[in-house]
């Protein structure tokens, strides 16, 4: 029986479908939390990439929170870890 998969084998493509209704929150720094609320025509993919663009974009962001991994590891959806979140969704633990 082959392993479990985590949200690292993911990419920005297994994000873009539609998740409604979700808070999302991208921490970069003690000063700098943006949070967003996804709303259709807006895939998660969409809405993620948008939090990340803003936020390295802000005079007092991280520079470094870029890419598909920094961005999910800072990333809280309805208040639950990202990471957690895609783990068991990738595993069907959740839906």
């Amino acid at each position: 029986m082959p392993g479990k998969r985590t949200w690292r084998d993911l990419d920005w493509k297994d994000l873009d479908f539609y998740m409604e209704g979700v808070r999302l929150v991208l921490r970069h720094n003690k000063k700098l939390q943006h949070g967003h609320t996804v709303r259709y025509p807006e895939t998660l993919m969409v809405a993620m990439q948008g939090m990340m663009a803003y936020c390295a974009g802000h005079p007092d962001g991280n520079k470094k929170i870029t890419g598909f991994i920094k961005v999910v590891e800072h990333t809280r959806i309805n208040d639950t870890p990202m990471s957690v979140m895609l783990t068991k969704w990738i595993n069907q633990d959740v839906l």
